[in-house]
């Protein structure tokens, strides 16, 4: 029974790395589930086994970017000491690295927000419960920070945590769109870091800080 259950994970992560490679590289709509069991070297009938629809190993491989993603940064930063602004730089640095080790994740990420983004679907709810994660994540940082006065009392926390939010879509998108330039992203990284460090809120470029309400 052991054997087989690792026979069935190592068949599946096959499968999940072929889906990986051509949904970020051709896109959702444009890969067929004939194309993914010919990556893995699996039959269609063997993709069909673990996975009944393309959209369910769509769904699956969601699961797997936010568990290696988001969900593991949120639980870093929440374990972290220190205050706003440090917890704001892990944030950046943990994304970034994660980012740098898996770059068809957030291929795949900004694919699916676009085309998915009109529908009434399971994957749309999957995308929405990732930022739901990270925006829950910095409503809370912020929010202490607040409490401990190291934020502004003024802050308006739903635009600081808009800002991030397109910080980091925009970095992405950016570095992906140099073709994975590592000088490219070291300087997104580095703008992310010193508008996070002196601002001490997180400006969204490195030269705007976040805005605030007015009396």
């Amino acid at each position: 029974m052991a054997r087989r259950g690792r026979d069935s994970e190592g068949s599946i992560e096959k499968i999940e790395n072929a889906a990986l490679r051509l949904f970020s590289k051709q896109g959702y709509s444009n890969t067929s589930l004939e194309q993914v069991a010919d990556v893995a070297g699996f039959t269609k009938g063997a993709v069909y086994y673990y996975f009944k629809t393309k959209e369910t190993l769509l769904i699956h491989l969601l699961s797997r970017i936010q568990e290696r993603s988001i969900l593991k940064t949120a639980e870093h930063v929440r374990g972290l000491p220190g205050g706003t602004v440090d917890k704001l730089v892990a944030f950046v640095k943990l994304q970034t690295q994660w980012a740098a080790r898996y770059p068809d994740d957030i291929v795949i990420l900004l694919l699916t927000s676009l085309e998915f983004s009109d529908t009434d679907t399971p994957v749309r709810d999957m995308i929405h419960r990732y930022y739901d994660v990270m925006r829950s994540m910095l409503v809370e940082l912020f929010e202490a920070g607040r409490s401990a006065g190291d934020v502004p009392a003024e802050l308006d926390i739903d635009s600081a945590v808009l800002t991030n939010i397109a910080r980091h879509d925009g970095n992405m998108l950016l570095w992906h769109r140099s073709g994975r330039d590592p000088d490219v992203g070291r300087v997104l990284t580095a703008a992310a870091l010193d508008a996070v460090r002196r601002y001490g809120i997180g400006g969204g470029d490195g030269a705007i800080p976040v805005p605030r309400r007015k009396n």
